[in-house]
């Protein structure tokens, strides 16, 4: 674990820089290891890529960064939610084949011809699996008046080409790898992946090494801890490892040496946690909840926006909640879905805030008439709706265009009302 004074943040200054170091998702480091030891051995292994998927702050991005350290391998890094068309994904692996860090350089380590090509964040590539041209992709990448290909054309198409024909280790990272599938096809698209990639999840860390990794930072920067502080700040992590030494790093500066409840309480109350907690735990802490104020603490923590959230509800009610309960709160959910629509005409943005706050509310006040047993989330199916083979992604993006608006916004805002439009189940 790096420990160097100059670096101000201490995210930075104690972020592994070896498998080794890595706290929590044991099991899963392993499986990283063995896909290591086949490039290692000079073989080519079967899936050439990694999909690391998992909730922020897990170390997903760190991981990349300590194997290429560890082995003394180059990294070339590609932001997938800055750069992501077809072009720019081939750019990269050309200079992955090419690439050699000076510090690496200087090593020798050349010798090893391995470069680790790290795309981050591939959830965030939009539309689907069709290619583009060769002729599109080399002139866009040779283009001096500005690329033809513009947004992820084609990204997700090159992603596996990458993936099958590349000669160094991928590594790509995620929060929701749906995101990456899409909604249409979803199964496919996913197959398609898997086949050139291995999929493994990393969870949030457990408690137990938190409160190792807290003790640890806090010994190195010779700041003492209360017992019960050291717990309090436990209970309010959900397992990011990211926030949590940030948490350390804000409370020393009034610590003066040492840390107490106090501080963490007030800590508590001035900082809004940046970490996110997965839809599917989020619905079930807001179902199980006994106040308003847990069930919106709950919601606020969740990795979706209000219009998903409403989405994600509203699917997920009628198996929750009882027909009775369904009855009260069916006035908090149309009103709900009018705030959010609001956004459409104004930008009266604490309409956005009412529309995932008042499903929350009602769903709070109807605890008493939920169910028995345990609450399953499920994948709302009318959010896959849109991606048969007929509806042609060239239709979405010639009407998107037409519009003035992005693809996704297209798919995400309008392409539903469309469909809603000329379905005639759904009544004129």
């Amino acid at each position: 674990m790096e420990q160097g004074k100059e670096d101000d943040d201490w995210a930075e200054r104690y972020r592994p820089s070896t498998l080794s170091d890595m706290e929590g998702n044991g099991d899963k480091i392993r499986r990283v290891r063995i896909w290591l030891e086949g490039w290692e051995s000079g073989k080519t292994p079967k899936k050439r890529g990694l999909l690391l998927s998992g909730p922020p702050g897990v170390g997903k991005t760190t991981l990349a960064h300590a194997i290429a350290k560890e082995k003394g391998w180059s990294i070339v890094e590609l932001n997938a939610s800055e750069q992501r068309n077809a072009a720019a994904i081939r750019s990269s692996a050309t200079r992955g084949s090419q690439y050699v860090s000076l510090e690496n350089f200087s090593r020798g380590s050349e010798s090893t011809g391995k470069t680790v090509i790290l795309l981050d964040e591939v959830d965030h590539l939009s539309g689907g699996f069709s290619q583009v041209s060769e002729e599109r992709i080399h002139t866009t990448m040779g283009s001096e008046e500005g690329p033809v290909l513009k947004g992820d054309s084609g990204g997700k198409a090159e992603l596996l080409n990458l993936l099958d024909k590349t000669e160094n280790p991928v590594i790509m990272t995620c929060n929701d790898p749906m995101k990456l599938w899409g909604r249409g096809n979803w199964r496919r698209n996913r197959d398609r992946v898997n086949r050139v990639a291995e999929n493994i999840i990393f969870e949030r860390v457990g408690a137990t090494d938190l409160r190792r990794i807290a003790l640890r930072v806090l010994d190195s920067e010779g700041v003492g801890i209360d017992p019960e502080a050291l717990d309090a700040l436990i209970r309010r992590n959900p397992g990011d490892l990211r926030a949590l030494v940030k948490d350390l790093q804000s409370l020393s500066v009034t610590a003066n040496g040492h840390v107490d409840i106090a501080s963490v309480s007030e800590l508590s109350g001035s900082v809004l946690r940046d970490s996110q907690i997965n839809v599917f735990e989020s619905l079930k802490r807001a179902y199980n909840s006994d106040s308003g104020l847990l069930a919106s603490e709950a919601i606020l923590n969740s990795d979706k926006d209000p219009d998903e959230i409403l989405a994600w509800f509203s699917w997920n009610n009628q198996s929750v909640i009882s027909s009775r309960g369904l009855e009260e709160i069916s006035g908090a959910m149309c009103n709900s879905d009018s705030y959010l629509a609001a956004k459409f005409t104004n930008r009266a943005f604490r309409s956005w805030y009412w529309g995932s706050s008042l499903p929350t509310q009602a769903i709070a006040a109807v605890a008493d008439t939920k169910n028995d047993g345990g609450v399953f989330i499920s994948f709302p199916e009318f959010l896959r709706r849109g991606g048969e083979t007929w509806r042609n992604i060239d239709l979405i993006e010639r009407l998107a265009g037409s519009m003035g608006t992005s693809k996704s916004s297209f798919r995400e805002d309008l392409w539903p009302a469309l469909l809603a439009i000329h379905d005639k189940s759904l009544g004129a």
